[in-house]
């Protein structure tokens, strides 16, 4: 049995959930009157096919999201906040690596943490200094390339 290891991510990595199918609803008081507010808050992940290479990063997609599959066509996820387990697989476009493809492990499981209101651009940091590493996984790193403040609501 192959054992499975996770990741921590450094430097800020963070995903989320999958899309929750209702919204929470927090109940506020303000001055004695109860108010209903919508919590339906999220983050979006999103995978651009041309990351910016001249940092060596790549394009990557998302296989899975807490153990749900997800469609390798999918070019954003909208997330609940909170920490989330994500399947990374890279698409580096390396001439080392794509001769030598099938010895490669090309995935990463990481854990992600989302936060409401940010959308983050993932991608495959390629690590030229690990290049010879395949089995382990060590050529590449997921990274978050790009984050910015987002308008999200489930």
């Amino acid at each position: 049995m192959k054992k499975k290891f996770v990741n921590k991510c450094l430097i800020g990595l963070s995903f989320a959930g999958l899309l929750a199918t209702n919204s929470v609803l927090a109940v506020n008081k303000v001055d004695g009157n109860e108010q209903v507010k919508n919590t339906s808050e999220c983050g979006i992940i999103t995978l651009y096919n041309k990351p910016p290479a001249t940092k060596d990063i790549h394009f990557a997609s998302i296989n899975s999201i807490d153990g749900v599959t997800t469609s390798l066509e999918s070019g954003s996820f909208t997330l609940t906040p909170g920490k989330h387990i994500i399947r990374v697989i890279e698409h580096v476009r390396e001439n080392s690596i794509t001769r030598r493809r099938g010895e490669a492990k090309n995935y990463h499981i990481i854990e992600f943490q989302v936060e409401a209101g940010k959308k983050y651009a993932l991608g495959a940091k390629y690590n030229r200094k690990n290049r010879n590493k395949f089995k382990t996984g060590e050529y590449w790193t997921p990274v978050v390339w790009k984050t910015s403040e987002v308008d999200c609501k489930l």
